[in-house]
């Protein structure tokens, strides 16, 4: 089975549209670990995602005190520890590394881990059919009003596709 490294970015989105449930029903190992727990601050969203790794739905990595170094030497300008220590995970357990950071995407890519983002995720859960075109299209729109940071142009031809 195909495993999932989940940045804060993604998780953040996902809960604010209501589709981290349908989302973690896909078929992949679904994984994240401490430090990007630990960016969601928002009480309610820790919350969901503290109930989703009670159920298994989401594997926690707890990081070890040997990683720390293996994390440190990943620092580059711009990343932060956070960052670093889920680029870490996904290579150390050859997961796909998915995350809405730009900077992240292209440093993980350079060290050959594969990036996906969130328009991966709508894609995913579009054609296993556990979101219709309708409610993709909903959710996607919604989303652009919460996250201004997502690639319109890419968004809008899902938009426009979906809408056939």
């Amino acid at each position: 089975m195909k495993i999932i490294v989940n940045d804060a970015n993604i998780l953040i989105d996902l809960l604010s549209v209501n589709l981290l449930d349908i989302f973690l029903e896909l078929d992949y190992e679904f994984h994240t670990n401490d430090f990007i727990l630990n960016e969601i601050t928002n009480q309610t969203q820790r919350h969901q995602l503290e109930k989703v790794i009670e159920a298994n739905k989401l594997i926690l990595n707890e990081t070890k005190s040997k990683d720390y170094v293996e994390i440190l030497k990943l620092k580059t300008k711009g990343l932060s520890f956070e960052d670093c220590s889920i680029w870490f995970y996904a290579k150390k357990i050859g997961g796909i590394l998915l995350t809405g950071d730009n900077l992240l995407r292209k440093t993980a890519e350079k060290d050959m881990i594969p990036v996906k983002g969130i328009l991966f995720v709508f894609d995913e859960l579009v054609d296993s059919g556990k979101l219709d075109k309708k409610a993709a299209r909903f959710k996607l729109f919604q989303l652009t009003k919460l996250n201004p940071r997502l690639p319109v142009l890419e968004i809008n031809k899902r938009l426009v596709h979906w809408e056939k």
